[in-house]
């Protein structure tokens, strides 16, 4: 099997624009690239797809190429919007750059390259002549990420987007022999830009070799772009999101969309996932195939160490007895779970319920304390006139709290 044929038996290749000159890229070792825009300090879960995919054909012998959009991110991709982006200011840009840039070659291995360096010397005049004498606008409008934005509006700002990304395709293809360009399935228009554009650079007798593969859009059941949780994006970086918060989100996928996901984000070989999921179908409560799913995902991303820390915080957590683990460590995996803060006062039991919002009235409060079902920093509540003090709290600084067998609340002190 071939790396397109395994790339199709994975479920995630949209469209490819020429699959002769694909193969011919792996077989010669030439170079493939991915865009990533700096609009956030971190990457996340759904990027996670194809810097997976990078590793992939890295694998398979090609150069791995990272193009960070200090200029498209300038601009905004108006690909999925209905309205125009909200342009980041420059210091901000600079700041997810650097996070991101890093974030690229610790995961991929792979080099990164700005394109704003492919304009910082170019003049507005040079720009249109150079570049937009050879772009037909015709043929941009035709395109379904500018089609799908006419009615409602696009500014020049995001329509010139299609041609910073074409020129970024004639820079790397000429000068680092980068002959595929990858995208998600909404980025089609643009890499056949970006090819038409080579072309119309070519020599007379050249045979252009650039080509063009899209992924498919990686969802949910549900039809949900995969990656976010009810509280927003799964994120790379541990201080968005924890070790924990992405094992705990990789666990709790569905049986649905469990094989899916082992074929897009790990590398466990097609013949080890279907052997995995017939396994999985014996015992579906037992979770196996989401178990290998988070464990494989959270250990490439982050670290072997990570995932038993994570894995140990789980288990203390389900088994609410937290008593043998790090309060400090405990704090990280759950600080973004956190409800609210509250004040050190003398509040009882059920004013704590109340005011963070874990429970909407007082007479819930008071029936969940009857029944058994709150701890506070791993003791059984039973009375109702029990106060949180200092003193009982983890660490002087955050109180862990239990409804029920599995809901956790974090709650973080003002004061020490």
């Amino acid at each position: 099997m071939n790396i397109l044929e395994e790339l199709k038996s994975r479920n995630l290749v949209k469209e490819v624009t020429n699959e002769e000159k694909f193969l011919k890229a792996v077989e010669m070792h030439k170079g493939v690239y991915v865009g990533f825009d700096p609009t956030a300090k971190s990457l996340h879960l759904g990027n996670y797809v194809m810097m997976a995919f990078l590793k992939r054909l890295k694998i398979a012998g090609l150069k791995p190429f990272a193009v960070l959009g200090g200029a498209t991110g300038m601009i905004g991709d108006p690909s999925g919007k209905t309205n125009d982006r909200q342009l980041l200011n420059l210091e901000t840009i600079e700041l997810n750059k650097k996070h991101i840039s890093q974030q690229l070659k610790n995961l991929i291995g792979c080099r990164v390259v700005d394109n704003y360096d492919f304009y910082k010397d170019m003049s507005v005049i040079d720009f249109l002549r150079i570049i937009g004498k050879r772009m037909n606008v015709n043929h941009m409008l035709s395109k379904e990420m500018v089609k799908s934005r006419l009615e409602s509006g696009i500014s020049y700002t995001e329509f010139s987007y299609q041609i910073l990304q074409s020129w970024d395709f004639k820079n790397l293809y000429e000068k680092e022999n980068v002959w595929i360009q990858a995208g998600g399935s909404d980025q089609w228009g643009n890499i056949i830009s970006g090819i038409e554009l080579i072309d119309k650079f070519k020599k007379d007798d050249e045979i252009a070799q650039a080509s063009g593969i899209t992924l498919n859009l990686l969802t949910n059941s549900a039809g949900k772009k995969f990656g976010k949780s009810v509280k927003g994006a799964i994120f790379l970086d541990t201080s968005l999101t924890s070790v924990y918060e992405m094992y705990q989100f990789l666990l709790n996928q569905t049986d649905k969309d469990v094989e899916k996901l082992l074929k897009a984000l790990s590398f466990i070989s097609l013949d080890e996932i279907k052997t995995i999921m017939t396994k999985h179908a014996e015992a579906p409560f037992k979770k196996e195939a989401q178990k290998i799913l988070a464990e494989a995902v959270v250990s490439d991303i982050h670290s072997k160490e990570d995932l038993e820390e994570a894995k140990l915080i789980s288990k203390a957590l389900f088994s609410g007895d937290i008593t043998n683990i790090d309060p400090i460590k405990l704090f990280a995996s759950l600080k973004n779970s956190i409800p609210n803060s509250i004040e050190l006062e003398d509040k009882n039991i059920v004013d704590l319920l109340v005011d963070s919002k874990i429970v909407p009235s007082k007479r819930e409060a008071r029936q969940l304390i009857d029944n058994k079902a709150i701890a506070l920093n791993g003791r059984k509540i039973t009375n109702y006139d029990d106060k949180l003090v200092i003193n009982d709290s983890l660490n002087k600084k955050f109180s862990l709290l239990k409804k029920g067998k599995r809901n956790w609340f974090l709650l973080k002190h003002y004061s020490e």
